[in-house]
């Protein structure tokens, strides 16, 4: 019997292959046999389409390793799959499938089911429809595919079939957060701000029905429980921690949170927060936070860091500070460089700090101690030199914070019922993987030493203590070789305890690294990291990452005063000798010398005797009013009107950055809170947020029962107004001689400029004389403008005249300079310097010259791109390849403009700032 078989391999040109007839016993094959033909499954998607076409085969094998995982890492696995497949073979294919990706996909789903309870589209999509929006809207989109949306419809009440719809619709595609792009997560948290406020109102008619309130108490109970039910609903269904003012609510507070819980901006913050998380928690589970790859945080973390960074410098250098009273405006961008946001800034008070705190441990004969505090190995994922820790327990950076917070609060709980007595400072830093640990400063009495020790290691290495032993092996082989040694703990891979040897070094010089590498790596330029082998300079901006990701604290003192207060003192001795100088400037070069004579003789004086004889100070030219002026002004010492002096020596202690003065005027590094000899003062501003909170404002301190206010100036936040801009056109043109005729076109530049009004320039002449507003982008006031005090016979003070005309001489200005200073308009000096004159409005407020100075600054620790430097056209290495882009391709990345549609900056805004703390990123936690 002759028959046909179709080869099991099929022919590159299967038509001309020619059909042989052979004997089924020549060919030892059985007479039922067909070749399998593979058949493309139905409701393929485009990655699973791409899948089988590379190996139909191993199709079903290769789905079941990758299956519920989110799209982008699907999408990643199945490039890195189909690629090995092209280039080496179906063998190698799989083989890196099963030991590569299918490890890392079990480690993504360890991580995935402890986010199983946040939103996802179907979640909220089902709910929707459940609260009556289906009914309520009859084109929800949860009714619509991808084959249609409600506005295709020109007619929709006529065109759109409901029955027909519900029958055939297809249900919502579930979509977990880590996959949805901003926009889309705006949708789902209008969505969510929804299905509460139909919640609440439901739960609440409930709860009236049953109880049914009368009094004014029963109806705070009922809100009560209306926000008792509405936090259980949040926290249990979509798996973030509903807000709660208090822990014991009232009925003003629990209505508050309400209203929170119905805002979508609110439920927006929360998303945006909550993706973020999860992406670099699987991103740790993929291996992507670690040595080999980016040490710290992800590629990915670091990007949408650096991002931020730039849009909030973008949106901080579109805004102005005004005050209130006096209507003069202030670049924030200034205020801001000149804080605690200052990188530098924040570096020197906390090494102030930790040279104050060795200054009282010395004093008090104190035994310094350097300890060091980290996690279990099942806290960390991946080994310093590559490759994944089994035991690893899928917990993330925060669960390890969570840890070290959870046992020092043991430790020092057992300390205070010792009755042993301690201060310092504590930083976290994160290993390579993420994981962090804890470095600790402390101070103790010599006696206490070895019990704070024992303390110390005995509750470290509590949790997990097996692994600690010498017989210890998660090798069942070696475990069995190792049964039989004997050993104390190795504490050391937990804990580790040292004492400061002042012959070594500081003890500030100790924690100075530490403080240096996770602020801004500040004279670590040549250091590189023992844990990264990289720059430390350079990984300070993958910390600074990683500390805005995961929430956590970095720097923590221990014992004595607030630094607030400390800050707040500061603040009042530079308003007292602000204050003290704006006195000077209206005084005659007599009233000066008079002073100054004074010195020397006046009883209980707040200023420093003069080196200078004050006879010849009278006799000498050139000690003229200008000299005495800046001498009064560097000898003067703020001080405050106080019956207890040693409030006088602390604000001083402050003023000179004494910390280890403040300290002990303040009561020493135990001294409870309720004792502190000066205390903050806030003041309440009602219903001053969007949900009616009640706002604690810094208003002053209280030093020994007097009040003191060092909050001067009620300031606003504004938008600076948007400038014209104007095209400009410059041609370029070869000129080989003088002769027009000669010359060729070279080039033609179009440009755009932005267009301000005429302002003063350094000349002073024209430009001056025009008596225009100052530029709409400049931090000048244009609003009210004083009288001309040249109009009213006024007359300024002699030093006000010496220094205009000293102006005029330095800079070559034309005598309409100083009409110009009357009219209230800001002049230019110089590039950066300007000058106003501002007209006496009180007694404490005469007659003075303003300056602006607007120097370069650096910007560096904004993580602000440079300028001037083109886009990276550099291929990235592999390692620096993110795999959890969207939208990632072979091609490179393009940098894209920042969205700043949300700071308003086509027209002018003004908010006190209590109306900006709601929009402010706190630092609570969004999970439960």
């Amino acid at each position: 019997m002759q028959t046909y078989y179709q080869p099991v391999k099929p022919l590159k040109r299967p038509w001309q292959a020619p059909l042989i007839a052979i004997d089924e016993r020549d060919a030892c094959i059985q007479p039922a046999y067909r070749p399998r033909v593979d058949i493309e499954p139905e409701d393929l998607s485009v990655l699973e389409r791409r899948l089988f076409e590379a190996s139909a085969q191993d199709f079903a094998w290769v789905k079941d390793r990758i299956k519920d995982l989110p799209d982008y890492l699907t999408r990643y696995f199945v490039k890195r799959y189909t690629t090995v497949l092209e280039k080496e073979g179906r063998t190698e294919a799989n083989s890196f499938l099963r030991t590569k990706v299918a490890p890392a996909a079990d480690r993504a789903k360890k991580v995935l089911a402890q986010y199983k309870s946040l939103p996802t589209t179907q979640k909220v999509a089902l709910l929707s429809k459940e609260f009556g929006e289906g009914e309520e809207d009859a084109f929800h989109p949860v009714f619509f595919t991808e084959s249609g949306n409600p506005e295709d419809y020109p007619r929709k009440q006529l065109t759109f079939d409901f029955d027909q719809a519900e029958k055939n619709r297809k249900p919502v595609k579930s979509r977990l957060l880590a996959e949805l792009e901003r926009d889309e997560l705006k949708e789902m948290s209008y969505q969510l701000a929804k299905i509460l406020k139909s919640y609440i109102a439901t739960s609440a008619a409930k709860i009236r029905e049953v109880h049914q309130p009368e009094s004014e108490p029963d109806i705070d109970a009922c809100m009560v429980m209306t926000y008792e039910v509405a936090a259980r609903f949040v926290s249990q269904t979509f798996g973030i921690k509903p807000p709660r003012k208090y822990v014991k609510q009232s009925g003003l507070s629990a209505a508050q949170d309400l209203l929170r819980l119905e805002d979508d901006n609110w439920w927006f913050g929360r998303l945006v927060r909550t993706r973020k998380i999860m992406r670099e928690h699987l991103a740790i589970a993929m291996g992507q936070v670690s040595n080999s790859a980016s040490p710290y945080a992800s590629w990915d973390c670091i990007r949408e860091h650096k991002a931020q960074q730039k849009r909030n410098w973008d949106a901080i250098q579109n805004m102005l500070l005004r005050d209130e009273d006096t209507e003069e405006e202030f670049a924030l961008a200034d205020m801001v460089i000149k804080s605690q946001a200052n990188p530098a800034i924040r570096r020197h008070e906390l090494m102030v700090r930790c040279r104050g705190c060795e200054d009282i441990g010395n004093e008090l004969g104190l035994q310094g101690l350097f300890l060091t505090l980290t996690t279990p190995s099942k806290y960390h994922n991946t080994y310093k030199k590559g490759g994944f820790i089994d035991h690893w327990n899928g917990a993330s950076p925060r669960d390890a914070q969570q840890y070290l917070n959870n046992v020092w609060g043991l430790m020092r709980t057992k300390l205070s019922n010792e009755g042993l007595r301690w201060f310092g400072v504590r930083v976290a830093e994160p290993h390579h993987d993420g994981t962090p640990h804890w470095h600790l400063l402390i101070w103790v009495k010599p006696e206490d030493v070895a019990q704070v020790r024992d303390i110390f290691i005995s509750y470290a290495t509590q949790e997990d203590r097996e692994e600690l032993s010498p017989s210890f092996d998660r090798n069942p082989k070696r475990a069995e070789k190792k049964k039989a040694i004997q050993g104390p703990l190795n504490y050391k891979p937990r804990c580790d305890f040292g004492y400061i040897d002042p012959e070594k070094g500081t003890a500030t010089g100790y924690i100075a690294k530490y403080i240096s590498k996770n602020i801004d790596g500040y004279a670590m330029d040549d250091l590189v990291s023992d844990e990264t082998g990289k720059s430390v300079k350079d990984m300070a901006k993958n910390v600074s990452a990683w500390k805005s990701r995961w929430n956590i604290r970095q720097f923590q003192f221990f014992g004595g005063a607030p630094v607030t207060t400390y800050r707040e003192l500061r603040r009042f001795a530079n308003n007292d000798k602000a204050s003290f100088m704006d006195y000077l400037t209206q005084l005659t070069y007599q009233q000066l010398y008079n002073i100054y004579e004074e010195l020397e003789v006046k009883a209980g004086r707040k200023l420093v005797g003069p080196p200078i004889p004050a006879e010849l100070i009278k006799a000498s030219k050139k000690f003229d009013s200008k000299y005495l002026f800046n001498l009064l002004g560097e000898i003067y010492q703020p001080s405050m009107e106080n019956e207890n002096s040693t409030a006088i020596e602390v604000m001083k202690a402050a003023d000179t950055g004494n910390w280890h003065g403040y300290i002990m005027g303040q009561g020493g590094p135990f001294v409870k809170r309720k004792d502190l000899l000066i205390t903050n003062v806030y003041e309440k501003l009602e219903f001053a947020s969007p949900h009616g909170d009640v706002v604690s404002k810094l208003k002053g301190f209280d030093a020994s029962g007097v009040q003191i206010k060092t909050r001067l100036k009620n300031f606003t936040i504004t938008t600076k107004a948007k400038p014209e801009v104007k095209k400009q056109v410059e041609y370029e043109f070869e000129k080989p001689s003088n002769n027009p005729s000669t010359w060729k076109f070279k080039k033609r530049t179009v440009s755009f400029v932005e267009v301000t009004k005429p302002d003063a320039s350094t000349q002073g002449s024209e430009a001056t004389a025009i008596g225009s507003s100052a530029a709409s982008r400049s931090s000048v006031n244009n609003c009210t403008q004083p009288q001309s005090g040249e109009a009213t016979g006024r007359t300024l003070s002699p030093m006000l005249e010496h220094e205009i005309a000293r102006l005029i001489d330095e800079y070559g200005l034309s005598d309409g300079f100083r009409s110009d200073l009357f009219k209230g308009h800001w002049i230019k000096l110089s590039k950066e310097k300007s000058v106003k004159l501002r007209l006496a409005a009180t007694e404490r407020q005469p007659d003075h010259l303003i300056y602006q100075n607007k120097p370069e600054v650096d910007t560096s620790w904004l993580i602000e791109p440079d300028q001037n430097q083109q886009t990276e056209t550099k291929p990235r290495s592999p390692s620096d390849i993110n795999m959890f882009d969207t939208d990632y391709d072979d091609n490179e990345f393009e940098y894209q403009q920042p969205d700043l549609a949300l700071f308003g900056t086509t027209e002018r805004q003004n908010k006190p700032w209590a109306k900006y703390m709601d929009e402010l990123d706190h630092d609570d936690w969004p999970l439960v």
